[in-house]
């Protein structure tokens, strides 16, 4: 695997698994690009944490969620600005119609991405950003892009691995560059993590990618920031609805619940 930074490594993960999505008979999401940045070795040795179903579902569910709130975003506003933090392999400015796109991520990572995938054949404008995010933070990036339109910021799959404090700076950067943003992400309570995560933190751990220790339920960080809850959607719940996990509803609304609500794509809006 090419050397990158711990966290941006799960990125060939998650990509796996919208690779593997879309080679199958049903696809939720769809995300044919997804294999471009796959190789033989790299489909073999991530294929051991495939065995964790339910993280696995999980994964396309959460992102078909984020898809389909972009989807409504670009149907009201075709010109709309949307910035993904920590894009990883990130497709959506290829197969979504419309918007127009800024990704943020480390810039290793964006080269081999760029390599494989140029922004220029993005069928919708593309702008990628490279980061360090362990030396520099996200405000100085986007401050050149200030704004006071309606933009649509979105970070997924890379809360679970910043502290509280993280959390609330990355969100504060955005509020001040773009203050009337929508904020899309997904947040894991420590409870779902400890009850129904052990088994892919650990494997995600020997990759170097550590899940931040954390208490308190993760959107009150987003809050502290000048944002408010618009609404949430649980994804075990949609991936239960697309047929990808096979657990009675009455099941997930009683004994399960933090499996139901402990997961989910939050959306906050400023907080006037």
């Amino acid at each position: 695997m090419t050397p990158l930074p711990p966290v941006a490594r799960t990125a060939y993960y998650c990509c796996l698994l919208r690779a593997t999505d879309a080679e199958g008979p049903h696809p939720l999401c769809g995300d044919r690009q997804a294999a471009l940045f796959l190789d033989g070795a790299l489909r073999a040795e991530l294929a051991p944490l495939l065995r964790f179903r339910g993280p696995s579902e999980s994964n396309v569910a959460r992102h078909r969620l984020v898809d389909d709130l972009a989807r409504q975003t670009i149907a009201a506003r075709p010109g709309q600005r949307i910035f993904i933090v920590g894009a990883g392999f990130d497709t959506r400015a290829f197969r979504l119609p419309g918007g127009r796109w800024w990704e943020f991520d480390d810039p290793g990572l964006l080269a081999l991405k760029e390599a494989r995938l140029p922004a220029a054949q993005a069928p919708n404008p593309l702008v990628r950003v490279g980061v360090d995010f362990a030396r520099e933070g996200l405000e100085a990036h986007l401050a050149p892009l200030a704004g006071d339109d309606e933009a649509l910021v979105i970070l997924e799959g890379v809360s679970m691995y910043l502290t509280d404090e993280a959390l609330t700076a990355t969100a504060s950067a955005v509020r001040r560059a773009l203050p009337r943003a929508t904020l899309v992400c997904d947040l894991m309570t420590s409870a779902f993590n400890r009850r129904f995560g052990g088994g892919i933190r650990r494997e995600l751990g020997r990759l170097g990618a550590r899940f931040a220790p954390r208490e308190a339920h993760p959107r009150h960080a987003i809050e502290a920031a000048g944002f408010r809850v618009r609404h949430w959607s649980s994804i075990v719940k949609r991936a239960r609805e697309a047929g990808r996990l096979r657990i009675p509803a009455w099941l997930l609304a009683t004994l399960l619940r933090e499996l139901r609500d402990g997961y989910a794509v939050w959306v906050f809006e400023p907080d006037a």
